[in-house]
């Protein structure tokens, strides 16, 4: 007997959860269109890039191709999600006293920037900092730690 209850209580749940995804009618403008419930607003659950890092050479805050690519979609979520504003943290690797892993963190946040603002996001909803050495991905020492450490993190808020 309590098998069967828990059967039915089982399959009224699935049929509350299907329910629940059944297509409505939209009414805008006069016209009627049909939307499944999922699919609201697909432009305001866009999820963010999947990356928000951005590396550099040794010694450099130029962009390579693979960051501008980086940048490239987190510029068109920005646009899209144009109340979000970020901060854009530069780091650097261990090389280097501590004032020139700062200047050059900065250097690197400030290029980031440089590049969403020329893509047209707001200025003003990005802020930057660097943490030069500081906030370090990898701590050992040698070029594939190093590289990791050369970075750019765009930090929503």
């Amino acid at each position: 007997m309590k098998l069967n209850k828990l059967f039915f209580v089982g399959l009224a749940s699935v049929a509350l959860m299907a329910a629940g995804c059944a297509k409505h009618e939209v009414s805008t403008d006069g016209a009627t269109t049909k939307h499944a419930a999922a699919t609201h607003s697909v432009k305001s659950m866009a999820s963010k890039p999947a990356s928000s890092s951005v590396y550099f050479a040794f010694d450099s805050a130029d962009l390579d191709a693979a960051g501008s690519a980086t940048l490239d979609g987190y510029a068109a979520w920005l646009n899209d999600h144009g109340a979000v504003t970020v901060t854009i943290e530069g780091n650097c690797d261990q090389r280097g006293s501590r004032e020139y892993n700062l200047a050059l963190g900065q250097q690197r946040a400030d290029s980031v920037k440089a590049y969403l603002v020329a893509r047209g996001v707001s200025a003003s909803h990005i802020d930057t900092v660097s943490f030069g050495e500081e906030r370090a991905a990898c701590s050992g020492t040698g070029e594939a730690c190093w590289a990791q450490n050369r970075h750019a993190d765009i930090v929503s808020r």
